[in-house]
Order: C-alpha cells, then sequence, then structure tokens
C-alpha cells in the first residue's frame, strides 16, 4: 500500500511516500519558491525517483491546517486533483494532531510532560494553538493524547495569558515551527520542568505515518470532502468586513 501525503501549512513544505507504513522518501520544499510553482511538480518527482507515477498511490494525505491560507488550499487543491483523476480516496490530518503524535513519540520510553503544546506561526505576530494532554483509553492500561483546550489562533502572550491556569507550575511541551521564534518568551513563561522543542522533522513524514495506519484508513473520504482548518477567519474575508458598507 503507497501512501503519498503532502503538508503546505508552512512556507518551505514537505512530501513523504510510504509503502505499508515504512518511509521511503521525505523531501523538504524550496522556501524561496510558492506551493503553487512546486506542486505537483515535486510530487510526481519524488515518485518518478522510486519508480511510481501518481496513478500507483493507493491512498492521498494532505496536512489540513491551520497554517498559511494560501499554502492549505495550493495543498489540499493538488491532493484532490490527483486523487480525482485517480478514483482515490484521501486522508487529511491536522497540524496539530501531527505535532502532539510527534511529541508523543518523544514523550515514549522517558517522562510525560503534563502537556503537549502544538505551537504554529500563524503570522501576523499570531501563534495557532491548543492543548493536548494524555487519557486512557476504555480505562485500561493504554493512553493516547487527545485535546484538552480547544484550538486558538492569538498572539503569544494573549495565549499564555488565557492559559495560565493550565500551564501553571505544569510540565508542558511546545513544539512547532513557532517555537524558535518565540523561544525566550516561553522560557520566561513556563516553569522550569516544562521544555522547548526546535528541532522537529519534516511534517509530511509523520502524516505519511499517521495515514497508513488502520484507523486513518477507515476514516478516508472522497476528495470532495476535504475541508481546511483554519482556526483564523482568512484574509479576504477579514478586508470585506472592513470595507465599507456601500449599498443604498
Amino acid at each position: 500500500m503507497l501512501i503519498l501525503a503532502l503538508e503546505t501549512a508552512t512556507a518551505r513544505g514537505s512530501l513523504a511516500l510510504a509503502s505499508n507504513g515504512q518511509i521511503l522518501e521525505v523531501y523538504r520544499g524550496n522556501p524561496s519558491l510558492t506551493h503553487g510553482i512546486r506542486l505537483p511538480g515535486d510530487a510526481q518527482a519524488l515518485l518518478a525517483r522510486h519508480g511510481f507515477t501518481t496513478a500507483d498511490i493507493d491512498y492521498f494525505a494532505v496536512c489540513l491546517g491551520p497554517g498559511s491560507f494560501t499554502g492549505l488550499r495550493v495543498g489540499i487543491a493538488t491532493i484532490q486533483g490527483l486523487a480525482i483523476a485517480h478514483g482515490r480516496q484521501v486522508i487529511g490530518i491536522s497540524v496539530l494532531d501531527v505535532l502532539a503524535e510527534i511529541g508523543t513519540i518523544m514523550a515514549k520510553g522517558g517522562s510525560k510532560p503534563r502537556w503537549i503544546v502544538p505551537w504554529i506561526d500563524g503570522k501576523r505576530g499570531e501563534v495557532f494553538s491548543a492543548i493536548y494532554g494524555l487519557e486512557t483509553i476504555g480505562g485500561g492500561p493504554d493512553v493516547q493524547w487527545n485535546i484538552r483546550v480547544e484550538p486558538i489562533a492569538a498572539t503569544p502572550d494573549v495565549v499564555l495569558d488565557r492559559w495560565i491556569v493550565e500551564l501553571d507550575d505544569q510540565s508542558s511541551w511546545f513544539i512547532g515551527d513557532a517555537v524558535p521564534l518565540y523561544e525566550s518568551m516561553l522560557k520566561n513563561r513556563l516553569g522550569s520542568n516544562s521544555r522547548t522543542i526546535l528541532e522537529i522533522p519534516p511534517l509530511a513524514e509523520q502524516i505519511a505515518l499517521m495515514a497508513s495506519s488502520d484507523s486513518r484508513i477507515s476514516q478516508a473520504l472522497s476528495p470532495h470532502a476535504l475541508r481546511p482548518l483554519y482556526v483564523r477567519r482568512p484574509d479576504a474575508e477579514l478586508a470585506r468586513d472592513r470595507r465599507p458598507n456601500t449599498r443604498i
């Protein structure tokens, strides 16, 4: 089973190809070029390096956001077009879930934080974030990370102020592309047992692995059913609301 995963929530973006749950290749995009210029060419080139074409893909997976509005639209439209052309289903995954999963993997075999906090650069001085916490499955020994505080888009200080009760004196791991941007603020505001994670793998790699699971495949959708996860309203809508009402 071949899965092609695409992430365009960040400026650089990434692609990953997985076969039966094993990564064949991960490719990071050129940040000097837009996603619209690079796609679908980058995907076709990656597949060609392994002797495949888009027709060989069993499932297409894509990042739903939150992230760059334009980037998300380009990525989702690319995957929709490929899936429709070949009669395939698609698997959409939130960046928040991907970052929480990366944090979960990092926590295996060691001390676990109380919270995993995705921290995504939302531009305009804002971040996209949510709080994930451990929950037991069916009352047994197995656990999983689920959203405990819903996603938000705001400036970092506003987010931290709003979540002070949850984060105060708790072990929290902050993970995502906005962590290096606000590392000093986070270290000043967090307790000594919290952690800022600066280095993470390309997101498409984890998307491909998550999409390979039986649970995700069972939730595969038709291409038309994909919906981006924005958290914040698109700039075009905000600009429209700021225009004066000229109707008479």
